[in-house]
C-alpha cells in the first residue's frame, strides 16, 4: 500500500464529508430497494390475487412473486438493522477515579472541547473515544472514553495524559457535532457490507457484486482517512503535551503491547503445564509483571523491529510514520517508578483486576485444563 502522508485539516474534513455522504447514500439506496420490494408486493397482491376472474395459475404466480419480494425486503432490512455495538469494559465513576476525571477535564479545557463524562476500563491494550446513539440507530450521541487496564499498567501518569490528549483531539476535530453522525454513518455502512459479504444467499451475492467496487473504494478511502485523522490528532495533542512526550509515549505503548501480547501472556499460560489453576493472576499481577519483565529483557531488538515494521493495509499509520510526522527519534523507554494505574486507579484496581481475571478464567478455563491434562499424561508416559 502507498504510504499515506499527513495532510491539512481541510483535506481531512473534505474526505470525511465525502465518505459520509457516500455511506448515507448507500444506506438510503438499500432502504429504497427494500421499500420498493414491499410496495410492489402489496400492489401485486391488491391488483391480482383477489380478482375472481384471474386464472388460478396467475394468482399462484403473483403470490409467489410477492412472497419473493417480501423475502428480499426482509433480507435487506436484516442487513440494515444492525445497531452500533455497545461500549466494552467496566464503567468507573468520578467517585472511584476523581484524579482521572480531573485530568480529563483539564485536558478538555485546554483543547477547548467538552469533557467526556463516562469512562470505562477494558481488558485491551488500547484507548479510544467511543460514540453511539442512545438507541443504537438514533437519539442523542453518547460519548465514552475507553481505557485499557493493560495500558494504564504500561505507562506513566504523564504518558497517560499524552494518550488522553490524543483521544480528545479526535473528539475535538473529528467527532464533534455533525461530524460524529458522519462517522456513525460510515461505520454503519461498513457493518452492512460485512453482513452482506458473510451471507451466502443469491440476493447477498448479487448485492455484493453490485456494491463491491463501491465498498472496496470506500474501504481504501477509509484507511486513508483513518491515517490522516491519526496524524491530525497527534498534531493537536503535541501542542498540548509536547511532541517529545507524545513520541516517547507512542514508542512505550507499542513496545509494551508487543511484550504483553507475547512474553507476558506466554508466561501466564506456561503455568498450565504444571498446575490445574494459575497462581499468577494475569490482571491482578500485570503491573508487577510488566514492570519487572519488560525492563529485565533487552528491548533494542524489539524497538528496531517495531520501527522497521511495514504497516501493509492497516487502519493506523506505522509507528515510524507517526514519529517522523512528530519529528521525534525513537528511543528505548526508561523505567518509571509510578504507573498511571497506581496513580489514577488505585481505589478501583482490586475490583477491576478481580473482574477481568474472572472473565479471563471463564474464557481460558477449558484450554487451560486441556493443556494441563495433556502435560500430566505426557509426564506419566513411560520413557
Amino acid at each position: 500500500m502507498t504510504r499515506i502522508r499527513p495532510r491539512s485539516s481541510a483535506t481531512v474534513r473534505r474526505l470525511a464529508r465525502r465518505l459520509s455522504w457516500r455511506a448515507a447514500g448507500a444506506l438510503a439506496v438499500l432502504a429504497l430497494v427494500a421499500s420498493a420490494c414491499i410496495a410492489v408486493a402489496v400492489a401485486l397482491t391488491i391488483a391480482v390475487v383477489p380478482a375472481s376472474e384471474a386464472a388460478p395459475i396467475l394468482q399462484i404466480g403473483v403470490a409467489a412473486l410477492a412472497g419473493a419480494l417480501v423475502w428480499c425486503a426482509q433480507r435487506i432490512a436484516r442487513w440494515l438493522l444492525v445497531p452500533a455495538p455497545r461500549a466494552e469494559g467496566v464503567r468507573i465513576d468520578r467517585q472511584a477515579a476523581p484524579a482521572l476525571y480531573r485530568l480529563l477535564d483539564n485536558l478538555a479545557e485546554r483543547m477547548g472541547t467538552e469533557s467526556i463524562q463516562t469512562i470505562r476500563i477494558s481488558a485491551e491494550m488500547n484507548a479510544a473515544v467511543f460514540q453511539r446513539p442512545r438507541w443504537g440507530y438514533w437519539g442523542a450521541m453518547n460519548t465514552t472514553l475507553i481505557i485499557g487496564l493493560p495500558l494504564v499498567h504500561s505507562v506513566s501518569p504523564r504518558q497517560l495524559a499524552a494518550i488522553l490528549a490524543h483521544e480528545l483531539a479526535h473528539l475535538n476535530r473529528q467527532r464533534g457535532g455533525w461530524l460524529a453522525w458522519g462517522a456513525h454513518a460510515r461505520a454503519w455502512w461498513h457493518r452492512v457490507c460485512e453482513r452482506i459479504a458473510a451471507e451466502d444467499s443469491w440476493l447477498a451475492q448479487s448485492m455484493d457484486r453490485g456494491f463491491s467496487r463501491w465498498a472496496e473504494a470506500d474501504l481504501m478511502a477509509a484507511v486513508r482517512l483513518n491515517h490522516l485523522e491519526e496524524y491530525e490528532a497527534d498534531r493537536l495533542a503535541a501542542r498540548i503535551v509536547g511532541s517529545k512526550l507524545l513520541g516517547d509515549t507512542l514508542v512505550e505503548v507499542a513496545m509494551k503491547a508487543n511484550f504483553i501480547e507475547t512474553d507476558y501472556w506466554d508466561a501466564v499460560m506456561s503455568q498450565a503445564s504444571e498446575m490445574p489453576r494459575p497462581s499468577l493472576r494475569p490482571f491482578r499481577d500485570m503491573g508487577i509483571g510488566v514492570a519487572a519483565g519488560f525492563h529485565a529483557a533487552p528491548q533494542h531488538g524489539a524497538l528496531h523491529s517495531l520501527v522497521c515494521e511495514d504497516g501493509g493495509l492497516c487502519f493506523h499509520p506505522t509507528l515510524t510514520d507517526r514519529l517522523v510526522a512528530l519529528g521525534v527519534a525513537p528511543r528505548v523507554p526508561q523505567p518509571d517508578a509510578h504507573t498511571a494505574a497506581s496513580h489514577y486507579l488505585q481505589r478501583s484496581l482490586p475490583r477491576l483486576s478481580q473482574m477481568f481475571d474472572r472473565r479471563w478464567w471463564r474464557s481460558a478455563r477449558q484450554d487451560w485444563r486441556r493443556y494441563y491434562a495433556s502435560a500430566i499424561r505426557a509426564s506419566r508416559a513411560p520413557d
